[in-house]
């Protein structure tokens, strides 16, 4: 049972680390920012089910998991801007379900940022979130739960297998 648990440890990882680390970081490298920030949303959502106990297809969890994932493993910049889902309504739920972004929001990349703007600062009554320090948030996020999963702090959740 202990060597089923440490592949289903290592199987985690690996699908972590390729949709979330490999393909976001490729869609940023390539141009493709608005799409990266879509992504990061249903990334952020999918690290918090990981964290939890129900079943992956729980319904009714996307706010709950998604700020889980934020307060977990995102940082507390994060969790200070996820305030009664804030964050959550603004970002992951608009940008899943319409692809719209939000008015309150300045989804920005490195590259096309103003001089004295920062990451999830305040700009023009919009909260700024610049893909690129995201994604690394992400990463550190990501790094964090393969460490929980190493340490036995969460059990490893089975998942789908990527063949391409």
């Amino acid at each position: 049972m202990e060597e089923e648990k440490k592949v289903m440890i290592e199987e985690q990882k690996a699908f972590v680390e390729r949709l979330f680390v490999q393909e976001i970081g490729r869609l940023q490298k390539e141009g493709f920012t608005f799409f990266s920030f879509i992504l990061m949303g249903q990334a952020i959502e999918t690290l918090g089910a990981f964290l939890d106990k129900k079943p992956m297809k729980a319904t009714g969890q996307s706010a709950k998991r998604f700020s889980k994932g934020l307060n977990w493993l995102m940082g507390d910049a994060y969790k200070v801007i996820n305030k009664d889902h804030w964050f959550f309504l603004k970002f992951r739920n608009q940008l899943t379900h319409s692809f719209v972004p939000s008015r309150e929001l300045l989804l920005i990349s490195e590259k096309d940022i103003e001089e004295g703007v920062s990451h999830l600062c305040i700009h023009d009554k919009k909260r700024v979130v610049v893909a690129e320090k995201m994604y690394k948030d992400l990463c550190k996020g990501c790094k964090k739960l393969y460490k929980m999963l190493d340490q036995g702090k969460i059990a490893p959740t089975r998942v789908g297998e990527i063949n391409y």
